[in-house]
């Protein structure tokens, strides 16, 4: 028989992993329904947009750039609340304005007001869904935390996939786009906040009585200033501004795209869902495979395969074609969400994991806005995406050779080290 302390701390260790993977539940139903219909369904409402308000192909990416923009700059603010304020409240507070956001969409009669909605669209998504999500399951697992991760993060591609269908079925059936928006709006306030109050909590319960702010000081890792003297923060920064750009432009513009290859819009839409699909297997099966091999060969893995499957979109017009470029994009497309922030643990530590995260989440901000707009940009000069499709394959390939830069946390530690080292003798005289 064990002794009762052994038997109560694994007892302890039960409850403590139940709660965890019920938090990974909420969490998925929480980017399923806030970034799943928040950001995913941007495609499907563009070609709306363009058709009802005549705008250029240029000016309607604004709306998407616009939402990135807030998320992404919004994201140092978001990082710094949650290494000090419990994530739920954070989360709650994203969510709402998400919800908001999707009713001023509905209301829209003109381009400014539009833009003012993805505005706030922007914050709420940035407030609800990935950095946070990201540093809770950090904290909460250690041996699976690819697995939490990749299971929690599918939520996006899901929702996209799923909430894809809702918005396109409401858009169909109920008034146009303006119902769609408010059916994809609903969910987030009335049920994704009583959910992240009843359930999240930012890390494990503890014997000591530390707030967030404490607890985070405590654990391995960088301070941000300390992060910043790292060449895997800058390669990790860099390997994410070229993944935003082209999963932010590709995401965008698929749906117009097939449509001007000749397919039907609710064929395109239909697509597009299988590769939301495609999107929350690969996140799961490369989350596991970051469990065994390490974050950086995984993500660098997923830039390969991403690049090799992006030359089969030149070949969509054949359906032949189009399935498995519609598989390897998918599969790769939201894997690097889940992969990005491992690799961060891994070589920045997890003490400021949110302000570092928050601070990076700039540089993929400017690659989803510049992204998008430079792809509208590149079809309304040239009639074709083309161009635009064959720069998203080298910048790829680029993101590989960026990740496989990275270093373990333990050999920037060692650098700083010397650095500091080398440096002291010069300070002294």
């Amino acid at each position: 028989m064990c002794p009762d302390g052994v038997a109560w701390g694994i007892t302890l260790m039960t409850q403590r992993e139940r709660q965890g993977w019920v938090i990974v539940a909420i969490l998925f139903v929480t980017l399923f329904l806030i970034f799943g219909s928040g950001y995913d369904t941007s495609g499907l409402f563009f070609p709306q947009l363009l058709k009802h308000f005549g705008w250029t192909h240029t000016k309607t990416s604004v709306l998407t750039a616009a939402l990135a923009l807030t998320a992404g700059f919004s994201a140092p603010l978001i990082g710094w609340l949650v290494d000090r304020v419990e994530a739920r409240i954070v989360m709650s507070a994203g969510a709402l304005a998400a919800g908001l956001a999707f009713f001023m969409a509905s209301r829209a009669d003109s381009f400014p007001p539009m833009l003012i909605a993805y505005f706030v669209l922007g914050i709420g998504i940035g407030g609800a869904t990935l950095l946070p999500a990201a540093l809770v399951i950090a904290n909460w697992f250690g041996a699976r935390r690819g697995l939490a991760m990749g299971i929690a993060l599918a939520g996006t591609s899901l929702g996209g996939a799923g909430m894809t269908l809702v918005g396109n079925y409401a858009i169909q059936h109920f008034g146009g786009w303006r119902a769609g928006y408010v059916a994809l709006g609903a969910p987030m306030i009335f049920i994704v906040i009583p959910l992240l109050f009843l359930v999240v909590r930012s890390r494990p319960p503890q014997a000591e009585k530390l707030t967030v702010s404490q607890a985070a000081a405590a654990l391995p890792g960088f301070e941000l200033r300390e992060a910043l003297r790292t060449r895997s923060f800058w390669m990790l920064t860099s390997a994410q501004f070229l993944y935003s750009f082209v999963a932010s432009a590709a995401g965008l513009h698929l749906i117009s795209y097939l449509m001007g290859i000749g397919y039907t819009g609710t064929f395109a839409a239909s697509m597009m869902s299988l590769v939301y699909l495609g999107t929350s297997f690969g996140k799961t099966v490369m989350g596991i495979m970051a469990d065994r091999v390490g974050a950086r060969i995984a993500l660098a893995a997923n830039f390969i395969i991403a690049a090799v499957g992006m030359v089969l979109i030149f070949g969509a017009a054949h359906v032949a074609i189009l399935v498995p470029f519609v598989i390897t994009f998918g599969f790769t497309l939201g894997a690097p969400l889940v992969l990005g922030p491992l690799l961060q643990a891994d070589s920045l530590g997890l003490k400021r994991f949110g302000s570092i995260a928050g601070f990076a989440g700039i540089f993929n901000t400017c690659g989803a806005i510049i992204g998008p707009v430079a792809t509208g940009k590149i079809f309304d000069v040239t009639g074709s995406y083309s161009t635009a499709f064959e720069m998203m394959v080298v910048m790829y390939l680029v993101g590989a050779a960026a990740t496989l830069a990275c270093r373990p946390l333990e050999t920037e530690q060692e650098r700083l080290r010397l650095l500091a080292a080398s440096a002291a003798p010069a300070t002294a005289s």
